[in-house]
């Protein structure tokens, strides 16, 4: 209802003040009933084509009931002048609309048309005025305004697209980082296949041969079936230290891995975003476990995801600590914060991430935006089914 109301304002106010008009020239003319009847019904029929005028949307027919309206108005002006006068300069201010020549002034030029016909002079400048600042009220400063939230609402369309788009730039680069990280541990998985083929292969390939040789010299001559077997076992034990090595030496350092992908995200943030990244890790980060790591970089990669879209910070800081049994994460941004947040997919991650590792997390959004974790290591994890059994 009252949005209808707002949407026809003009209609309803121009249809109150003509009812008003019938309302004086039936009042002027009480004693003359032909006058009076002469009155209603011209006010009715110019009402009538002005209200069409103003509801009908098409431009062809709207030309159409301005025409008639303006031609109900000249004859007014002849049958009766005291409502005609008012009527003339509706039609002029209408045909101004129409032709989009809003000098509404021009309505003053019917003043002397009204003092000719000995009309109520003053009477017609305080109606003309009020007719002028409702026109120019309603064609000037609403359709202004009109034009300006157009535009407001283009330019939030605009923004929100453009924050879309930066979104989308913010989430493919943190997949990139991932992507990087991945594949540095692909590699690093690569380098020791390698490595053992490489150093191994020739080595148990030749304990086979040999192996076969001690098989047909069993019954022939044990002395050296015996001795080859015993090769075998020489060659064997030494390629079992030469695999320890290469797994003590060439394994894939999961603290190194993970220490590189913060750092390589942290220079980044800092190189492409202008945020001052500050990465600390402090305790024994070799007792950090692997799936304690994926967990760690996973949600930090998240949280510095959401931090970029939504905080407007400039300063974030991981810090990473050893307790004992557990080790604490902690990623901090200096934005905005959000007393109210809605939880996200990447919140509800986070918060499954946690829990896979009967981890803890803590989501502070006051004075910026803090994620805690804390999660336990690998020997905590290994205690508890003893301690069940």
């Amino acid at each position: 209802m009252e949005s209808a109301f707002r949407k026809n304002y003009f209609v309803i106010v121009k249809t109150v003040g003509l009812l008003a008009l019938i309302f004086i020239g039936l009042l002027w003319f009480r004693s003359d009933m032909m006058k009076a009847g002469q009155t209603f019904f011209l006010s009715s029929l110019f009402m009538l084509f002005s209200v069409f005028f103003e509801l009908d949307t098409k431009t062809s027919r709207s030309w159409i009931w301005l025409v008639l309206e303006g031609s109900v108005s000249i004859l007014s002006m002849f049958l009766v002048p005291v409502t005609g006068i008012y009527f003339c300069g509706i039609s002029l201010l209408d045909a101004m609309v129409r032709l989009n020549v809003l000098f509404f002034p021009l309505i003053y030029l019917l003043v002397p048309v009204a003092v000719r016909m000995k009309l109520d002079t003053k009477l017609c400048l305080v109606v003309f005025t009020f007719l002028l600042l409702l026109y120019y009220q309603h064609h000037k400063i609403v359709s202004w305004y009109k034009e300006q939230a157009q535009e407001n609402i283009r330019e939030e369309s605009k923004l929100k697209s453009d924050i879309e788009h930066t979104n989308l730039m913010h989430k493919d680069e943190m997949n990139q980082s991932r992507l990087r990280h991945e594949n540095e541990l692909l590699g690093e998985k690569n380098r020791i296949s390698q490595a053992l083929h490489d150093k191994l292969g020739h080595s148990i390939n030749g304990s086979l041969f040999q192996l076969e040789a001690a098989k047909v010299l069993m019954d022939q001559d044990k002395e050296k079936s015996q001795k080859i077997l015993q090769d075998v076992i020489d060659n064997l034990r030494g390629s079992m230290d030469e695999i320890r090595v290469i797994i003590r030496n060439e394994r894939p350092d999961k603290k190194r891995m993970a220490l590189t992908s913060l750092q390589t995200l942290c220079s980044e943030c800092e190189e492409k975003y202008q945020i001052n990244m500050e990465l600390t890790v402090d305790g024994d980060e070799k007792a950090i476990p692997e799936s304690v790591w994926e967990v760690i970089l996973d949600n930090t990669f998240e949280a510095v995801t959401n931090a970029l879209k939504y905080s407007g910070c400039d300063t974030i800081t991981i810090s990473i600590l050893v307790l004992g049994e557990v080790v604490r994460a902690t990623i901090r941004d200096n934005g905005r914060g959000a007393e109210h947040f809605e939880e996200s997919m990447g919140i509800s991650g986070m918060k499954d991430r946690v829990r896979k590792v009967n981890g803890y997390i803590d989501i502070d959004p006051v004075n910026g935006f803090t994620i805690n974790m804390i999660l336990p290591l690998e020997r905590k994890q290994k205690q508890e089914p003893s301690a069940e059994e």
